[in-house]
């Protein structure tokens, strides 16, 4: 029988995987063992720039208002370095136009701020920050393996360079593993060579791609908004597209579209298909603007979870974290956020803990619950696309996706129902909010024509 520590304080926790939610998680582990050891495939760059182990970090990315809050807690001045480096701060109401299939939404000032950063620029900066800890050290090129232990509990990883011949080093020794390795995870290749039986999974794939380009912002710009999001839909079509600035005066723009209809990588393709949109704005946009990049695609957009459920017969101190539990369509944006709410989590339940056997159970029980919402809100949304596979809608899934849509349309005519909607979206409220009697009138009250439709994004340009 595989032992642990009596203590936090003596063990060494290591975390499979350097990006965003292993960082955090190692961040917070540091406050509650002695030494964390980050395993990283990829070398990190030193400096804001993509890298092949984050492949969507090419394309928009959105960090929910409730995921800023949680950052900026668990490390502080976050939101001061991402606005210090370039990253424009926004208001979600009053200064992003967003147009679902009923029209554009009422425009306000909300008081929800969020920063419009690049993906290297956020990971980065948190990287930075949590190097800082004097107990975390990296393993930079390097590859796990493998776990060692049994099915009761984990005793550390095998561990083999990415780079140069066969190095493979000895066996890390762990008291806590934490697999953050992403959607791609071996996990179940792992159980399954300590006996263990992997858990099952559910997945929902609209076959939803998008392809992705950065601007220049042209001189003399002048618009209402600063951000944009034209979202697809019955009535009009499918097709969806952002445009959002980044750091450094650039724009970066995703386009999105489903089934046969996906935008393509192609330079003659990307602009006429944002002209295919329900709203010419991110075309007239990006027509005379200049492209600092090529166009990169994806179609790495399917909703996968792992079900962790009561009594299941795995390692007590093996954690799964971030998109290697539960992984959404990164076109809603929950990604960064979930995995800031599931390092948070940890926290909590190390917080009054003597020892770390047995916090598996009680970690992904918690974990599960908290993503709930997250998943519910993607495969509602999924799941009225034509091509969608997967996990088909339950009853209640499909009234709620009825009663958003006219969610949607009151988002149009009344701010009120779009500051709960936007709340509900970042994380802010549970999604029982839209119920509120007050919310339920006027989204039952009937379809009215859109308002606050933003000005020309050419005002001001040749």
């Amino acid at each position: 029988m595989t032992t642990l520590k009596a203590g936090l304080g003596d063990a060494q926790a290591v975390v499979i995987g350097g990006g965003l939610a292993g960082l955090l998680t190692a961040r917070v582990l540091a406050q509650h063992v002695a030494r964390v050891v980050v395993v990283e495939q990829d070398r990190l760059p030193e400096g804001p720039v993509p890298r092949r182990g984050v492949p969507q970090s090419t394309h928009v990315h959105g960090l929910g208002v409730r995921g800023l809050r949680t950052l900026e807690r668990l490390l502080p001045g976050f939101t001061g370095e991402l606005t210090g480096a370039g990253a424009p701060m926004l208001d979600l109401a009053g200064d992003l136009a967003m147009r679902n299939p009923h029209g554009w939404a009422a425009v306000f000032p909300s008081g929800l701020g969020f920063v419009c950063a690049s993906r290297p620029l956020v990971e980065w900066t948190v990287r930075r920050m949590v190097r800082t800890a004097p107990n975390i050290v990296f393993h930079e090129g390097t590859r796990v393996t493998g776990l060692t232990g049994n099915t009761s509990a984990v005793t550390g990883v095998r561990l083999h360079t990415t780079e140069g011949p066969d190095h493979d080093r000895p066996t890390l020794t762990a008291d806590l593993v934490v697999d953050a390795t992403g959607r791609g995870s071996p996990v179940d290749t792992w159980l399954e060579q300590l006996g263990c039986v992997p858990p099952p999974k559910e997945v929902i794939d609209p076959h939803i791609g998008y392809a992705s380009r950065i601007y220049r912002v042209p001189e003399g710009h002048r618009a209402a908004w600063q951000a944009c999001y034209i979202q697809g839909g019955p009535p009009g079509p499918h097709r969806g597209g952002v445009l959002a600035p980044l750091e450094g005066g650039r724009w970066i723009v995703t386009l999105i579209g489903s089934g046969a209809d996906r935008p393509s990588t192609r330079e003659p393709d990307f602009l006429p298909y944002a002209r295919g949109l329900a709203d010419p704005l991110i075309a007239d946009s990006i027509a005379h603007a200049e492209p600092l990049t090529g166009i990169t695609g994806s179609h790495a957009t399917s909703n996968r979870r792992r079900l962790i459920r009561p009594g299941a017969r795995l390692p007590g101190n093996l954690l799964l974290t971030g998109d290697a539990l539960c992984c959404f369509n990164p076109v809603y944006g929950q990604g960064m956020t979930a995995a800031a709410l599931g390092a948070a989590l940890l926290g909590e339940c190390l917080t009054g803990r003597p020892e770390l056997s047995g916090i598996s159970p009680r970690y992904h029980s918690r974990l599960t619950t908290l993503t709930n919402s997250f998943w519910d809100m993607a495969a509602a949304a999924d799941n009225v696309l034509p091509d969608t596979e997967g996990t088909p809608p339950s009853w209640s899934q499909r009234v709620a996706s009825r009663y958003m849509d006219r969610v949607q349309a009151a988002c149009t005519r009344d701010p009120r129902v779009h500051l709960t909607f936007l709340e509900v979206l970042h994380s802010l409220r549970p999604p029982s909010s839209l119920l509120a009697p007050g919310i339920a009138l006027s989204a039952l009250a009937g379809r009215g024509a859109g308002q606050g439709r933003p000005a020309p994004a050419t005002s001001g340009t040749p």
